[in-house]
């Protein structure tokens, strides 16, 4: 009989706790994902030496890759476009809002990454795929205000 007892309240007790937990308030935890890109970064990104490699960011877009400018309009060569997305899928991405330690923030895209950074007027982009740094150093981008009327001939 005093097995019953015991066994009828840890039974109610633990019905108690339970039902408790439930009405308690749940945190709630902030997305780190932003739904457009930020302000700073939005415009086309050129690097000086070469004038073949692009970042264009726009509100709900990341483009990364190659090409040219001819006749004020840019024709690109091997570009990736990337929209702005909640999860990742093939061409979506998602912008970490949170920087590391370093202060770059992370685009993640299917099978990889971009880490760009902001600083005194430079972008600065580390591309990795698969976990491997692709190109094994940063790469640095000058934004240009009207790209077309500057680099075509």
């Amino acid at each position: 009989m005093k097995v019953g007892l015991f066994v009828g309240v840890a039974v109610a007790s633990l019905g108690i706790a339970v039902g408790v937990s439930n009405v308690q308030p749940q945190s709630i935890h902030a997305v780190a994902t932003v739904q457009s890109t930020p302000k700073a970064y939005r415009g086309s990104w050129f690097q000086y030496q070469d004038l073949q490699y692009r970042v264009k960011v726009t509100k709900s877009t990341f483009i990364f890759g190659g090409g040219y400018y001819a006749k004020q309009k840019w024709h690109p060569v091997d570009q990736q476009t990337y929209r702005i997305s909640r999860t990742v899928k093939a061409g979506t991405c998602t912008w970490n809002q949170r920087a590391n330690a370093q202060g770059y923030q992370t685009i993640k895209i299917k099978h990889g990454k971009f880490l760009v950074k902001l600083q005194e007027g430079i972008l600065t982009v580390k591309q990795y795929r698969q976990g491997e740094d692709v190109n094994g150093y940063p790469l640095y981008f000058h934004q240009v205000k009207h790209p077309a009327t500057v680099f075509s001939k």
